[in-house]
């Protein structure tokens, strides 16, 4: 998925959680939607495309993978 269609798959997104290392970073832009700065500095990789799993839930975006992350995310 190229920038174009990352920003947009993120555009009503206010929440992301990203698998940093061993833990969870975690944004929250309130009641507006995240920056585009944002979506660029952890969804797209230095060639200008998306290259990790991403899980869209209404306002949240959770990027990567891990039974921890996956939990937290989905609530469990």
């Amino acid at each position: 998925m190229d920038r174009a269609a990352t920003l947009a798959l993120a555009r009503g997104a206010r929440r992301l959680l990203v698998k940093a290392g061993d833990g969870i970073l975690r944004l929250d832009a309130g009641a507006r939607p995240l920056g585009e700065s944002d979506v660029v500095k952890y969804l797209v990789h230095e060639d200008g495309f998306l290259r990790v799993p991403v899980l869209v839930l209404g306002d949240l975006l959770v990027r990567g993978y891990t039974e921890e992350l996956y939990r937290e995310a989905l609530g469990g």
